[in-house]
């Protein structure tokens, strides 16, 4: 899983809330003036929106609100209702 960030931005919160939550994670900045992250890849391409926080899945599904990552950081709400 990955999370998408921008220093100064809400994303810190979803940051610091998988870090306590002790969840694997990598992280990847993202400038927003641009929309590159740090890695060279084409932002928008990832999330129309182009907003921070957004979270890459494993799957390769991307939640970009700050209560969907939250709610996903523990248990996938698959497995509370599988």
């Amino acid at each position: 899983m990955e999370l998408h960030y921008s220093p100064m931005a809400c994303s810190l919160a979803d940051h610091i809330a998988l870090r306590e939550a002790d969840v694997a994670f990598e992280i990847e900045r993202v400038d927003l003036a641009t929309k590159l992250t740090a890695g060279g890849r084409d932002f928008g391409s990832a999330t129309p929106k182009g907003y921070v926080p957004a979270r890459e899945l494993e799957t390769g599904e991307i939640l970009t609100d700050s209560i969907a990552i939250g709610s996903r950081r523990v248990t996938p709400f698959s497995a509370l209702v599988g």
